[in-house]
């Protein structure tokens, strides 16, 4: 499978965890490909598509778009046996972006057959299978309202959504690992007990043991969800918490070093 443009993981960031660092962190950028067009969950901040009807070649995708894509992908029966990362019917969004259009390789050159002006527009629909640990790939053709291709793949970790990232955070608040995170936000803001995702503004990138390194505990993330944090006190510093996975599929946190 071909991921979109958008949704490919970015770089990492190693730190260690369990002690506020200075008010500067990973990016100006936070939360992953989230849910887009929804809203960003609090604390997490998304890339909103702009407003508009149906855009022609290669404009940007709009709002409008984004959300006939979602509609017609989710509308086949084949997704309703999924599960998001709360464990509710259907899967987990995570993007939406243009495919290549047609008569270029999957480097995106122009091939023998360079697509035409006027072409049909279509996009890919990234979800998030949590009942079977897999990608889903939707490419849907808004010029004829068709859903043209549906790929799956395993292994593949595209960035968390918003609720992905806030889910994450809200495993790790509660486990016992997350001792450090809530001793340094309660040092952080004179007292204030850390209960929920809602008080920290987070940025989550997917963590795969296929591609980076990792003890035997973690040894599942890539074939499961598992999602790296980075945690900031609102209106306050940075808390590092980089040294802790947590995987979504079975709802555990471990730690890498």
């Amino acid at each position: 499978m071909t991921l979109p443009r958008s949704a490919s993981a970015g770089e990492g960031h190693s730190t260690t965890a369990g002690s506020a660092a200075p008010s500067q962190g990973p990016g100006q950028q936070d939360g992953g490909s989230g849910k887009g067009t929804g809203g960003a969950h609090d604390g997490v901040t998304e890339i909103q598509a702009p407003q508009g009807g149906q855009q022609t070649g290669r404009g940007p995708l709009t709002k409008a778009e984004v959300d006939r894509a979602k509609s017609m992908a989710l509308g086949r029966d084949g997704l309703r046996s999924a599960q998001d990362v709360d464990g509710g019917r259907g899967p987990e969004y995570l993007d939406t972006d243009l495919a290549d259009p047609a008569g270029t390789d999957s480097a995106g050159d122009p091939g023998d057959g360079a697509a035409p002006p006027g072409e049909d527009r279509r996009v890919e629909v990234l979800f998030y299978d949590y009942g079977h640990d897999r990608l889903v790939k939707k490419t849907v053709n808004l010029t004829t309202g068709t859903v043209e291709h549906t790929d799956t793949a395993t292994g593949m970790q595209p960035p968390p959504s918003a609720d992905e990232t806030a889910e994450a955070a809200a495993l790790l608040i509660k486990d016992p690992l997350g001792a450090g995170l809530r001793t340094d936000f309660a040092a952080a803001t004179r007292g204030t007990a850390l209960a929920s995702p809602g008080q920290l503004r987070l940025r989550g990138i997917s963590f795969n043991t296929a591609e980076q390194s990792a003890p035997a505990a973690l040894g599942k993330c890539g074939r499961h969800r598992c999602v790296r944090l980075f945690t900031q006190v609102k209106d306050g510093p940075w808390i590092d918490t980089t040294r802790f996975v947590v995987d979504l599929s079975d709802r555990t946190v471990g730690r890498i070093h």
